[in-house]
């Protein structure tokens, strides 16, 4: 793997998000004031955003909705075609990394027509979103070669300190991320060297379903489209409560399940789930602190509050697509159909 630029990517993260955490905690914390100030007063919040983007402004969906503020999370092409409606009288949080993303560019005209307050959240100031938000909150992070991978959990992380300033938290939440940062160069060294033993977890052909609850749904769906952009091979990502209801059917000894399982108040129904699993014959890897019972295999990862987990413990599965590339003869992180950044609505 040696020169792979996807490898550098996720080795860099912990000092991506350093520099991420260090300009909304000086320079771009004004934008992160003003957009907090602007949802406060509107008192009602549509956020959006699509693929990476979207599974990354998920956790900012349950901190804020699940602090009683009014919020919905909706995909961009859904609510472009649909349900925009849904935006008057709404602060329209536009998530895009590139800030070019057909169907974001189309919301925002569509919305500017309406006079809606839009907050555009991207990685490049210069992009089209950034010029014609009503506010700008700029991520921040390093860039990637391809695959979200550095500018998802930047992402994730800058929205998280949005969430945190809404709140009323940024001093506590960002203190707390310096420390959990500090971490992290250990982590991804450990999941570096223990995922070049995980072949017979991840077969070539046998999709993956990823489960988890709460802001880690984020880390589950996140973990799907790592395995289909790095990987090319299929993958399931759901929330663990709806793959009881029908799903689990498929369960049998080729199934494989990653189940996200940080601490806090699901923890113990997602280990309850991946000792069923296990007990059904499948393959079960679970993302969490370190929990005991011997019936699967946990990656560890430290213990986070819930709300941060899925900044760290989506690790172990950016190695793992990239491992399962790699034993599939697939270069991983290079795009065979798209390109970066979708521009079009039809042709790819």
């Amino acid at each position: 793997m040696t020169g792979l630029r996807l490898l550098d990517d996720i080795r860099n993260q912990p000092r991506s998000l350093g520099t991420v955490l260090d300009h909304h905690s000086v320079g771009g914390r004004a934008a992160l004031l003003a957009a907090s100030a602007l949802i406060r007063q509107t008192g009602n919040v549509v956020i959006t955003g699509m693929g990476a983007s979207f599974n990354a402004a998920t956790p900012l969906y349950y901190s804020l909705a699940g602090a009683g503020i009014r919020a919905s999370l909706i995909e961009t092409a859904e609510l472009l075609h649909f349900l925009r409606p849904l935006c008057r009288d709404s602060v329209v949080i536009i998530v895009s990394r590139s800030g070019e993303s057909v169907e974001a560019v189309k919301l925002q005209d569509a919305l500017k027509a309406a006079d809606v307050k839009i907050v555009a959240v991207t990685n490049d100031a210069s992009s089209t979103l950034a010029r014609g938000a009503t506010l700008h909150v700029l991520i921040g992070s390093m860039a990637d070669e391809i695959v979200a991978i550095q500018s998802y959990t930047g992402t994730v992380l800058a929205l998280h300190l949005l969430a945190a300033e809404v709140l009323g938290g940024f001093h506590a939440a960002a203190s707390v991320v310096f420390s959990a940062i500090r971490q992290m160069p250990a982590l991804v060294e450990q999941y570096e060297h223990d995922s070049a033993a995980w072949r017979d977890f991840l077969e070539p052909g046998v999709p993956i379903y990823s489960l988890g609850r709460g802001h880690s749904v984020a880390s589950a769906q996140e973990t799907a489209l790592l395995f289909g952009e790095t990987a090319k091979q299929p993958a399931v990502g759901l929330a663990a409560g709806t793959f009881r209801h029908g799903p689990v059917e498929v369960v049998d000894a080729r199934y494989r399940a990653i189940v996200f399982a940080p601490a806090g108040r699901s923890r113990e129904l997602n280990l309850a789930l991946a000792r069923e699993l296990s007990r059904l014959g499948g393959q079960v890897r679970v993302a969490g602190p370190a929990a005991g019972g011997g019936a699967f295999t946990c990656w560890q990862t430290p213990e986070y509050p819930e709300d941060l987990a899925p900044l760290f413990e989506i690790v172990p599965a950016q190695f793992a697509a990239m491992r399962l590339a790699e034993w599939s003869g697939i270069r991983p992180g290079v795009f065979r159909n798209t390109g970066q950044v979708t521009r079009d609505e039809v042709a790819f």
